[in-house]
Protein backbone atom coordinates (compact mmCIF):
# COMPACT_ATOMS: atom_id res chain seq x y z
CA UNK A 1 0.00 0.00 0.00
CA UNK A 2 2.77 2.33 0.88
CA UNK A 3 4.35 1.61 -2.50
CA UNK A 4 1.15 2.59 -4.26
CA UNK A 5 0.99 5.87 -2.42
CA UNK A 6 4.58 6.76 -3.35
CA UNK A 7 4.07 5.81 -7.00
CA UNK A 8 0.79 7.73 -7.08
CA UNK A 9 2.50 10.79 -5.63
CA UNK A 10 5.26 10.65 -8.26
CA UNK A 11 2.74 10.28 -11.10
CA UNK A 12 0.71 13.17 -9.69
CA UNK A 13 3.73 15.45 -9.53
CA UNK A 14 4.68 14.59 -13.09
CA UNK A 15 1.13 15.21 -14.37
CA UNK A 16 0.84 18.53 -12.54
CA UNK A 17 4.29 19.61 -13.73
CA UNK A 18 3.40 18.80 -17.33
CA UNK A 19 0.10 20.67 -17.06
CA UNK A 20 1.81 23.72 -15.55
CA UNK A 21 4.44 23.74 -18.35
CA UNK A 22 1.67 23.51 -20.96
CA UNK A 23 -0.24 26.43 -19.44
CA UNK A 24 2.91 28.54 -19.26
CA UNK A 25 3.70 27.80 -22.90
CA UNK A 26 0.21 28.67 -24.20
CA UNK A 27 -0.31 31.78 -22.08
CA UNK A 28 2.83 33.74 -22.76
CA UNK A 29 2.69 37.46 -22.67
CA UNK A 30 2.79 39.56 -25.81
CA UNK A 31 6.27 39.56 -27.26
CA UNK A 32 8.19 42.74 -26.79
CA UNK A 33 9.50 44.56 -29.82
CA UNK A 34 13.09 43.62 -30.55
CA UNK A 35 15.50 45.47 -32.72
CA UNK A 36 17.70 43.45 -35.01
CA UNK A 37 21.03 45.00 -35.80
CA UNK A 38 22.96 43.84 -38.79
CA UNK A 39 26.24 42.28 -37.84
CA UNK A 40 29.22 43.25 -39.89
CA UNK A 41 30.33 40.11 -41.64
CA UNK A 42 34.06 39.99 -41.81
CA UNK A 43 35.65 37.87 -44.43
CA UNK A 44 38.66 35.87 -43.37
CA UNK A 45 41.72 37.77 -44.39
CA UNK A 46 43.21 36.41 -47.54
CA UNK A 47 46.76 35.44 -46.94
CA UNK A 48 48.83 37.83 -48.94
CA UNK A 49 51.10 35.89 -51.24
CA UNK A 50 54.41 37.53 -51.97
CA UNK A 51 54.72 38.25 -55.72
CA UNK A 52 57.37 36.43 -57.69
CA UNK A 53 60.53 38.23 -58.76
CA UNK A 54 63.27 37.29 -61.20
CA UNK A 55 65.86 37.61 -58.40
CA UNK A 56 63.95 35.12 -56.23
CA UNK A 57 63.67 32.63 -59.11
CA UNK A 58 67.42 32.86 -59.73
CA UNK A 59 68.04 31.97 -56.06
CA UNK A 60 65.53 29.07 -56.06
CA UNK A 61 65.96 26.82 -59.12
CA UNK A 62 62.96 24.58 -58.32
CA UNK A 63 60.71 27.66 -58.16
CA UNK A 64 62.25 28.92 -61.40
CA UNK A 65 61.49 25.59 -63.13
CA UNK A 66 57.95 25.64 -61.72
CA UNK A 67 57.37 29.12 -63.14
CA UNK A 68 58.73 28.10 -66.54
CA UNK A 69 56.55 24.97 -66.62
CA UNK A 70 53.40 26.77 -65.44
CA UNK A 71 53.88 29.46 -68.07
CA UNK A 72 54.36 26.83 -70.79
CA UNK A 73 51.19 24.98 -69.79
CA UNK A 74 48.97 28.07 -69.77
CA UNK A 75 50.63 30.57 -72.10
CA UNK A 76 52.70 28.82 -74.75
CA UNK A 77 51.23 27.89 -78.10
CA UNK A 78 52.92 24.48 -78.01
CA UNK A 79 50.17 21.91 -77.57
CA UNK A 80 52.31 19.13 -76.09
CA UNK A 81 53.10 21.20 -73.00
CA UNK A 82 49.48 20.52 -72.00
CA UNK A 83 50.66 16.99 -71.13
CA UNK A 84 52.19 18.54 -68.01
CA UNK A 85 48.97 20.04 -66.67
CA UNK A 86 48.18 17.34 -64.09
CA UNK A 87 49.30 19.06 -60.88
CA UNK A 88 48.55 15.96 -58.77
CA UNK A 89 51.03 13.78 -60.66
CA UNK A 90 53.75 16.41 -60.50
CA UNK A 91 56.81 16.72 -62.72
CA UNK A 92 60.21 15.22 -63.21
CA UNK A 93 62.89 17.59 -64.48
CA UNK A 94 66.04 15.96 -65.81
CA UNK A 95 68.94 18.34 -66.39
CA UNK A 96 71.60 17.44 -68.96
CA UNK A 97 74.60 19.70 -69.16
CA UNK A 98 75.48 22.82 -67.22
CA UNK A 99 74.93 26.53 -67.62
CA UNK A 100 73.13 28.15 -70.56
CA UNK A 101 73.49 25.05 -72.76
CA UNK A 102 71.79 22.78 -70.21
CA UNK A 103 68.62 21.10 -71.41
CA UNK A 104 65.86 20.67 -68.85
CA UNK A 105 63.71 17.70 -69.93
CA UNK A 106 60.27 17.81 -68.30
CA UNK A 107 58.20 14.69 -67.80
CA UNK A 108 54.54 14.74 -66.68
CA UNK A 109 54.95 12.57 -63.57
CA UNK A 110 57.39 12.99 -60.70
CA UNK A 111 57.57 9.19 -60.47
CA UNK A 112 58.45 8.56 -64.14
CA UNK A 113 60.48 5.40 -64.63
CA UNK A 114 62.72 4.34 -67.49
CA UNK A 115 59.78 2.37 -68.93
CA UNK A 116 57.75 5.62 -69.07
CA UNK A 117 60.42 7.44 -71.03
CA UNK A 118 59.81 6.11 -74.55
CA UNK A 119 58.60 9.41 -76.00
CA UNK A 120 60.88 12.43 -76.22
CA UNK A 121 59.79 14.86 -73.51
CA UNK A 122 59.20 18.59 -73.68
CA UNK A 123 62.26 20.55 -72.71
CA UNK A 124 63.49 24.06 -72.07
CA UNK A 125 66.78 25.92 -71.87
CA UNK A 126 67.64 29.07 -69.90
CA UNK A 127 70.16 31.43 -71.51
CA UNK A 128 72.55 33.71 -69.62
CA UNK A 129 70.34 36.72 -70.42
CA UNK A 130 67.30 34.94 -68.92
CA UNK A 131 65.68 34.03 -72.23
CA UNK A 132 63.68 30.82 -72.02
CA UNK A 133 63.65 28.54 -75.05
CA UNK A 134 60.87 25.95 -75.15
CA UNK A 135 61.01 22.91 -77.39
CA UNK A 136 58.65 20.05 -78.11
CA UNK A 137 58.73 17.16 -80.53
CA UNK A 138 55.72 16.88 -82.81
CA UNK A 139 54.61 13.30 -82.26
CA UNK A 140 54.28 11.01 -85.33
CA UNK A 141 55.67 13.64 -87.64
CA UNK A 142 58.83 14.32 -89.56
CA UNK A 143 58.36 18.04 -89.07
CA UNK A 144 60.79 20.13 -87.06
CA UNK A 145 60.16 20.50 -83.34
CA UNK A 146 57.81 23.24 -82.18
CA UNK A 147 59.63 26.02 -80.36
CA UNK A 148 58.82 29.19 -78.46
CA UNK A 149 60.87 31.85 -76.74
CA UNK A 150 60.14 34.23 -73.89
CA UNK A 151 62.00 35.83 -71.00
CA UNK A 152 62.00 35.12 -67.30
CA UNK A 153 60.84 38.70 -66.72
CA UNK A 154 57.77 38.16 -68.94
CA UNK A 155 57.00 34.91 -67.14
CA UNK A 156 57.16 36.60 -63.72
CA UNK A 157 54.94 39.46 -64.89
CA UNK A 158 52.38 37.06 -66.37
CA UNK A 159 52.23 34.75 -63.34
CA UNK A 160 51.81 37.68 -60.94
CA UNK A 161 49.08 39.07 -63.22
CA UNK A 162 47.33 35.67 -63.35
CA UNK A 163 47.33 35.44 -59.53
CA UNK A 164 49.05 32.09 -60.00
CA UNK A 165 51.81 32.72 -57.47
CA UNK A 166 50.36 30.51 -54.72
CA UNK A 167 49.94 27.60 -57.11
CA UNK A 168 53.44 28.07 -58.58
CA UNK A 169 54.99 28.27 -55.11
CA UNK A 170 53.40 24.89 -54.27
CA UNK A 171 54.71 23.15 -57.40
CA UNK A 172 58.28 22.37 -56.16
CA UNK A 173 56.77 20.16 -53.44
CA UNK A 174 55.54 17.87 -56.22
CA UNK A 175 58.65 17.98 -58.41
CA UNK A 176 61.69 15.74 -58.69
CA UNK A 177 64.87 17.27 -60.14
CA UNK A 178 67.56 14.94 -61.48
CA UNK A 179 71.00 16.29 -62.43
CA UNK A 180 72.84 14.07 -64.89
CA UNK A 181 76.62 14.07 -65.21
CA UNK A 182 78.04 16.58 -67.68
CA UNK A 183 77.77 15.22 -71.19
Amino acid sequence: MRKQIIIGSIVGVLVLGGAWAYVQHTHTSTPTKTTVTAKKVTKPKATKVKPLTVAELKRKPALEYSSIIYYAIYHSKIQRWQELSDFKRGWQVEIYGHGPKAKHLVRPDKNSTAADKNLAPNWFRISTDDKIFYDSLIVHSFKPDMTATTTLSKIVTQLNHDHAVKKVRAMPDNMVIIHHAHQ
